[in-house]
């Protein structure tokens, strides 16, 4: 744990907008299996690179650091690669949604490598996350599967993929990527989904570095990433990168603490989980926005501890509380039974597609492990 620690720290550092102070972190910095270690902890923590960026923007430490340079710059590579691909798969689908006058906005990685980091092989991404206007939502899934998607799973029922935050993640051959369309930024009932806004009020168009993108405002942008992170610590889970998205978007706004002042307004419930994320990610900044969210200082708490930096996002038995809590908060109590009976009694499709063949019993007994 103490090697793991020291690692952290000096990822941490490395990806900070201060300069790397390389005195403060005595690695074996010529030593090949350590530099391997720390390579593989800033690939899991979601900032290689990131961290290869930095060193490149310090003079001289690429060049004092030569073993860690050299591994950085070929998962840097990899991963300038592997956004080429999703870029092409996001040209395909904008010209898809625009010929059957879907809007959408990019959300996540996409919108973050491609209009907030200085290059799209900064931010390594995962699914293709879009959202679209709530009343579009479905024609946008029907418009994949028409067009040959792949479901990659069954939704429990279709009041779930209604409800839920998105429909059924889907891959369109050849494209090897899961795409999530989104008709809201959290399922219904959680307490990080605002009201309902105009979708002019959502969405704008950035520039970036390849081009223009439809992405989400600023202020939303960084309420969405800020719930999102303070929802993964709830679940048991954080990643340092997620750290470093929220600190980019401070480090673009021409003025901070109004950003954040604008955020806090957006959904005055949320601002717990908003205020304590600033402060985890304050360290991280240039000095200038630091002081700009000293404002809040007194309302931030102690940093993570590092084993949920380490553990995986999403434990079975806090995703079931997540789940109740929300349905316990789903308006109407229509929609409470509802969601209630079909977690009970997920759909046919689901229960198949899952448990397989058999009695109906069967399969439920095999879903709550008592066969």
């Amino acid at each position: 744990m103490e090697s793991t620690l020291k690692y952290f720290q000096t990822l941490m550092a490395l990806s900070a907008e201060q300069p790397f102070v390389l005195r403060a972190h005595p690695l074996a910095w010529d030593d090949a299996a350590e530099m391997d270690r720390l390579v593989e902890m800033a690939e899991r923590s979601g900032v290689v690179a990131w961290c290869f960026h930095r060193l490149l923007q310090q003079e001289g430490l690429a060049q004092e650091l030569p073993l860690l340079a050299e591994r950085m710059k070929k998962r840097y590579m990899a991963i300038l690669i592997d956004n080429q691909q999703r870029l092409r798969l996001y040209h395909h689908l904008k010209q898809l949604f625009d010929a059957h006058d879907i809007p959408f906005v990019l959300l996540k990685g996409m919108a973050l490598a491609f209009t907030v980091y200085p290059d799209e092989a900064l931010r390594p991404m995962g699914d293709l996350d879009l959202l679209v206007p709530p009343k579009d939502v479905l024609r946008a899934r029907d418009l994949l599967l028409q067009e040959g998607a792949r479901s990659s799973h069954v939704p429990m029922s279709d009041w779930h993929e209604l409800h839920n935050a998105h429909v059924r993640a889907m891959v369109l051959p050849p494209f090897k990527y899961l795409i999530e369309i989104h008709s809201k930024l959290y399922a219904t009932g959680s307490p990080y989904l605002p009201k309902e806004r105009r979708w002019q009020e959502l969405a704008t168009e950035k520039q970036g570095s390849m081009g223009t993108f439809p992405v989400l405002r600023e202020a939303w942008l960084l309420y969405h990433l800020c719930t999102h992170l303070y929802y993964g610590y709830q679940m048991g889970g954080l990643r340092l990168g997620w750290l470093v998205d929220v600190a980019r978007v401070l480090e673009q706004a021409e003025d901070a603490a109004a950003l954040v002042e604008e955020t806090l307004a957006l959904h005055k419930s949320a601002r717990k989980a908003l205020v304590r994320t600033l402060g985890w990610v304050q360290p991280l900044t240039s000095t200038g926005v630091q002081m700009a969210l000293e404002a809040w200082r007194v309302e931030f708490v102690d940093f993570p501890s590092l084993g949920i930096f380490m553990s995986a996002k999403g434990e079975e038995d806090l995703h079931r509380l997540i789940v109740l809590r929300n349905l316990w908060h789903t308006p109407g109590l229509k929609n409470k039974l509802l969601g209630v009976w079909y977690q009970l009694f997920p759909s046919a499709a689901y229960m198949r597609h899952y448990f397989g063949e058999g009695p109906w019993w069967r399969r439920h007994l095999k879903r709550w492990g008592w066969s």
